[in-house]
């Protein structure tokens, strides 16, 4: 008995299937099969490509054990359901409770966005133009709010929503990424500040 014939063995035991049942569900010739199985006749790489498409194991495993035996399949992305408010009501989030209790608001579905509880708002003006034009839409995570420096945030600044990069060297400031120079940085030298949350995508339409 060769390894070659284990690892088949090995696949029809991984697929909880007899080799009788493949063969006439397959139509192999089950002779061959049995010869394949039990190792004195080794199957050839054509074979395995055959064998390992219906066992759902990588040809090159099944012929040679070269790993791994299952190619990787990526899970499906998970889809959030996320509430979009206006620019104003975005920095007077304390909770996000506040946005998710108003069942009115509209939604967009969003993939890949990881842990967190999501919102998301159509930006205003031109300070974040480089990564986020006037009229993008941001999504937000509330549940972070420890800025880290170069990170991307929604802030709220005596009460106004303000989308920025956060710096904390040599002060702290909130910095505009923009092509019009006359969008300066924010010295935050007082209180009245606040982060709301943290920015992870920014989506525009190109139409």
């Amino acid at each position: 008995m060769s390894e070659r014939s284990d690892r088949l063995k090995q696949a029809f035991k991984r697929a909880k299937l007899k080799p009788t049942e493949a063969a006439e569900r397959w139509g192999w010739n089950y002779n061959t099969l049995k010869s394949n199985l039990n190792g004195s006749v080794d199957f050839s790489y054509r074979a395995a490509l055959k064998y390992g498409g219906r066992l759902k194991v990588r040809a090159e495993w099944l012929y040679d054990g070269a790993e791994p035996m299952q190619d990787f399949v990526k899970p499906p992305p998970s889809l959030v359901e996320v509430p979009v408010i206006s620019w104003v009501s975005a920095g007077q989030i304390s909770d996000v409770g506040q946005v998710e209790d108003i069942s009115e608001l509209e939604r967009i579905t969003v993939e890949g966005l990881g842990p967190g509880q999501f919102v998301a708002t159509d930006v205003r003006g031109d300070s974040m133009d480089r990564v986020s034009p006037e009229g993008s839409r941001i999504i937000f995570n509330v549940h972070d709010r420890d800025p880290i420096a170069g990170g991307y945030y929604v802030f709220s600044l005596r009460g106004e929503t303000t989308y920025k990069r956060y710096y904390d060297q040599p002060v702290q400031r909130l910095e505009p990424y923009s092509t019009n120079p006359a969008n300066r940085p924010i010295y935050l030298m007082e209180d009245g500040w606040s982060v709301v949350g943290r920015v992870v995508r920014s989506l525009i339409d190109l139409d």
